[in-house]
């Protein structure tokens, strides 16, 4: 499985390995925590975090997390030192069961908050760095509205209005992200001639 970073710079990341059937970490069974390391700092959602599980003969469980582009890794041992009854066993399947659409749901909120909280975050950033030189004052209070209503919907129990508020900022901030897109172009060809960039 496959995961990434949350925050711009985000150079670690706790990888937590639980037991059980159903959608929320909270509705299953901790078996141990570990960190990787050394991932280089990055912008959100650039690095890839490899995720692997791997049983041995003995119930050993191995899972083991590695940056795809530098090979830095992190590693922990699971010890089968406790088992689930048959009973418990057939428990947590049938709480799967009962459970399965409230648990889909409290899973794609979860997600969606995470979403707009990484959309959030990023608007922030690109307003405190370029905000003030290429917005004026009424595109600054748009966008800046358009994120308020973003925070405050994500407080909510309303999947869809998430969505909404997420969609909503990308309309009010694409003309921005333009702007930024060109700077960076413009900053990156000074001082530069054809021939140079042609090569």
């Amino acid at each position: 499985q496959e995961f990434t970073t949350f925050k711009d710079g985000q150079t670690a990341m706790t990888v937590h390995v639980v037991q059980g059937e159903r959608e929320l970490v909270d509705d299953c069974r901790s078996l141990g925590r570990f960190t990787l390391r050394g991932i280089p700092p990055m912008v959100a959602g650039a690095a890839h975090i490899r995720v692997t599980y791997q049983v041995d003969a003995d119930g050993l469980l191995s899972v083991t997390a590695m940056e795809k582009s530098t090979k830095v890794q992190a590693s922990i041992q699971i010890k089968p030192s406790y088992g689930l009854t048959d009973e418990e066993v057939t428990a947590m399947i049938k709480a799967s069961f009962d459970n399965a659409q409230d648990d889909m749901q409290a899973r794609e909120l979860a997600e969606q908050r995470v979403e707009a909280d990484r959309v959030i975050e990023s608007v922030i950033v690109a307003l405190q760095q370029d905000g003030a030189e290429l917005l004026t004052e009424a595109e600054f209070h748009h966008i800046e509205n358009a994120l308020k209503q973003l925070m405050d919907v994500k407080e909510g129990t309303d999947r869809h209005a998430i969505v909404q508020g997420i969609k909503a900022l990308d309309v009010a901030t694409q003309e921005f992200a333009a702007r930024r897109m060109n700077k960076s172009i413009n900053q990156a060809l000074a001082g530069k001639s054809v021939s140079d960039i042609e090569q």
